[in-house]
């Protein structure tokens, strides 16, 4: 049977700009969780965001035109892709371009009400009627010629592959949490079914934005602690999420391509698997059905070693997923779950979390929930809390969950080969 072999991973999150300052910080039980700095929150409740540091792309890239295409998050997702693809140590430009696939999960597109507020001022300033029809001429000028472009939501996919030379088999998914989970699944099935030798597949979103901001405080889901005890997943404290944005990439490739050029083998991906509720009710977001189900089409019989929850940190959708990993592996296996160290991040969450967790296990140990005090609804779990767990077994297997709003879920599969 063929197997999928994990070469390279590359991170932009809240926690660091690499893969290295990330699994640093993980182990060190670290979070990119801070003060609101992006934009005032003055006056809010919530106080928190999980903002990624500013860097520099533009002279790193192939072709540095494209730069001005190029959304926030889009720019996290070319900084992640190509440390991944340095760190696999293949050069695609090398290669059958045909060969090589790119799965991307792509999520908030980057419209934000201040793109278009000047212009509208303008248009419908003296008292004229608020018709669209007056957007031509001066305001149409304060409008940034770029935006469509950039806003796309399958732009990033574009760009990525016409950066590295990408022209294999391809796909953009956009289901929030579970995108990049699903991309994962979508270049694992590439590679088995021997469309390619090898896929570039993640994630990227920017959620820490105004907009995001105002309609996750209106719909009640945003921590109000301070932002030093913010977000605190399966804890009796816990009282929602706070914002963040980053990126997440891996390269998969056929297990005899990555032998054959004597690659450095970081994992094995096992197998992906998804659900949907069928409930009408928003709340909570998923149910211990959907969980379970999803995790069986990844692990089957199999037992993992330990579990990267989706941890969201709001009481109904930690109870719910708390349920599912009782019935699942009780007390005898750790969970863990990092968005208290990264802040949520949309669709960059799955190939982020699976990457981090992955070069964590191959260092032997299991990162810890940070900020976590005190069990609330999962105190019949084996929760990683107060510092890294060590890891024994030699191939340490992983379950990562994540779980969408409106009832998707995505479990994978992997194994971490220790260093």
């Amino acid at each position: 049977m063929q197997r999928v072999a994990i070469t390279g991973v590359g991170l932009v999150t809240p926690l660091g700009l690499t893969a290295t300052e990330n699994v640093a910080r993980s182990l060190r039980c670290e979070s990119g969780i801070a003060p609101a700095r992006a934009f005032t929150v003055e006056g809010h409740a919530a106080q928190a965001l999980a903002s990624v540091a500013d860097f520099e792309l533009e002279p790193f890239l192939r072709f540095p035109k494209n730069y001005k295409f190029m959304g926030r998050a889009v720019q996290f997702a070319m900084r992640a892709a190509r440390e991944a693809i340095d760190r696999c140590g293949i050069d695609p430009r090398q290669m059958d371009a045909a060969r090589i696939g790119i799965q991307v999960g792509s999520g908030q597109t980057g419209v934000e009400y201040d793109h278009f507020f000047p212009s509208l001022i303008m248009a419908w300033d003296a008292g004229r009627e608020m018709d669209y029809k007056y957007l031509g001429g001066l305001p149409s000028h304060l409008i940034d010629r770029y935006i469509c472009l950039r806003t796309l939501a399958n732009g990033g996919l574009a760009l990525l592959s016409t950066e590295f030379g990408i022209r294999g088999p391809n796909g953009n998914f956009t289901q929030k949490d579970t995108a990049s989970a699903q991309a994962l699944q979508a270049a694992y099935l590439d590679l088995l079914e021997e469309r390619c030798d090898v896929a570039v597949a993640g994630g990227y979103d920017s959620l820490a934005t105004p907009g995001n901001f105002l309609a996750y405080e209106q719909a009640g889901l945003l921590s109000h602690a301070d932002p030093a005890e913010a977000y605190r997943p399966f804890d009796t404290q816990a009282d929602g999420l706070v914002l963040g944005e980053g990126a997440g990439f891996l390269v998969l490739e056929r297990w005899e391509h990555a032998t054959a050029r004597g690659a450095t083998i970081l994992g094995e991906f096992l197998g992906a698997g998804s659900a949907m509720g069928a409930s009408e009710q928003w709340r909570p977001a998923w149910t211990a059905e959907t969980i379970c189900q999803a995790a069986r089409q990844a692990m089957g019989d199999a037992r993992p070693d330990f579990v990267v929850a989706s941890g969201l940190g709001t009481v109904a959708e930690d109870r719910a997923e708390a349920a599912a990993l009782a019935a699942m592996v009780g007390r005898r296996t750790p969970v863990t779950a990092l968005k208290s160290q990264t802040g949520y991040m949309g669709a960059g969450t799955a190939a982020a979390e699976i990457g981090l967790a992955l070069l964590c296990a191959r260092q032997g140990f299991v990162p810890a929930i940070a900020r976590h005090t005190q069990t609330g609804p999962a105190g019949a779990l084996d929760l990683v809390s107060g510092g890294a767990r060590p890891l024994d077994q030699p191939e340490p297997l992983g379950l990562f969950l994540s779980c969408s709003w409106g009832g998707a879920v995505a479990a994978l599969a992997a194994r971490a080969i220790r260093v």
